[in-house]
């Protein structure tokens, strides 16, 4: 659709979802001892996920940790467990989709496709999940279930098998798998999801990306201010057209750090800098790098342990004031060629309030619409 501009000439209109990546772990994303109010407490997530409701947003996904890290900060030291969540957020919301995570190589599919299945008797048609692969080895090794002997091709290829059994499961009345990975004969489950869950995946190496093109709904990459990374999320782009005639949805992972001004904003990142725990960083950096497939991970699977600028936030975080970020997002979901991003900032109430009342729907003067484009509620719920 394409739409004029205050100078007269076209430009197409764009529509986009806006999800939040919820701090059910502490610290939220930021490596530091300097971070607003993120205890990782259910308490606090209910406030963030309600409010989210409340003025637009699309979606809300949680993540899934099983250890946090050695340093000061004790990043995701309190971790909440990302199903038991999502069954209490669906009940206690009304609209807005609510997803999880789960990894393939911890639970079997019929569990993870039984325990879907419950969350849309919940919550009909606002579930989803996403799939992880599990490549950092120190998770793992608390739950006494590392599997060295796949290497990161073939965590993929056995994802995508627990794909084919999940759906199995959704869809049809008797199941009989006989797999590499997994074996399930005269299998049965009922109820049947309303309909299919949504599948994400982060996965933005080349295995990853293929697996998320032929098994998911969602591609999730970490982008931002970074040229490099709006490079990758456009090739992810390019792939998934050339792989499938429906084509995957390519959705960004922004880290945004608003303030009342330029100068406001920046400050908060630096008081944020100051206080970067690199004891941590290298902590989470070794249990990745105990992977013997650590060389095949791509830099948006890292983007989380620390950017080049900044230690403490990922790689391409934008900083900015409310005024200024409409224009800065508005590039880089037009060069990226996105249809999605989901937001990690650092206070999950202020922040997301104000970004939905005064930053996005200013997007609509750049051709890009979303959800929160006609907030109709000003509401203040401090937690």
């Amino acid at each position: 659709m394409v739409m004029p501009d205050n100078e007269g000439d076209c430009r197409m209109q764009k529509s986009i979802d806006v999800g939040v990546f919820i701090p059910t772990v502490s610290r939220g994303w930021f490596h530091s001892v300097n971070t607003r109010y993120l205890p990782g407490t259910y308490e606090h997530v209910l406030h963030v996920v309600r409010g989210a409701e409340l003025w637009g947003y699309d979606f809300v996904l949680s993540p899934q940790n099983w250890r946090g890290t050695k340093g000061t900060s004790k990043y995701w030291r309190h971790s909440l467990n990302s199903m038991a969540v999502t069954g209490a957020l669906l009940q206690a919301t009304n609209r807005i989709k609510v997803w999880s995570t789960g990894y393939v190589t911890e639970t079997p599919p019929a569990v993870f496709a039984d325990t879907l299945a419950t969350f849309d008797q919940i919550a009909p048609g606002r579930i989803g999940l996403n799939i992880v692969t599990g490549g950092k080895k120190d998770i793992f090794d608390t739950l006494g279930m590392w599997d060295d002997s796949l290497d990161h091709a073939e965590r993929y290829e056995k994802a995508a098998e627990w794909v084919d059994v999940v759906k199995a499961l959704w869809t049809q009345d008797v199941v009989n798998h006989d797999g590499k990975y997994f074996h399930l004969y005269d299998a049965m489950m009922d109820p049947k999801p309303s309909v299919l869950p949504t599948l994400v995946n982060a996965g933005a190496s080349e295995s990853g990306l293929k697996f998320a093109i032929e098994n998911c709904d969602i591609a999730f990459i970490a982008c931002g201010d970074d040229p490099e990374l709006i490079q990758a999320a456009k090739d992810s782009r390019r792939l998934a057209e050339s792989m499938s005639d429906r084509p995957t949805k390519i959705y960004a992972l922004l880290t945004l750090i608003p303030g009342e001004t330029s100068s406001q904003a920046r400050e908060l990142m630096e008081w944020i800098e100051a206080g970067v725990d690199l004891d941590g960083l290298a902590d989470m950096e070794s249990g990745y790098r105990a992977n013997k497939s650590f060389d095949k991970l791509s830099s948006s699977s890292l983007s989380l342990i620390g950017g080049k600028d900044y230690r403490s936030v990922q790689r391409g975080t934008i900083v900015g004031s409310y005024d200024e970020l409409p224009e800065m997002l508005a590039r880089v979901v037009t060069e990226a060629e996105l249809d999605g991003v989901m937001l990690i900032v650092p206070d999950y109430i202020e922040h997301l309030q104000s970004l939905a009342l005064r930053t996005f729907p200013r997007l609509a003067e750049f051709g890009i619409t979303t959800r929160l484009s006609s907030p109709k509620i000003n509401a203040n719920i401090r937690p």
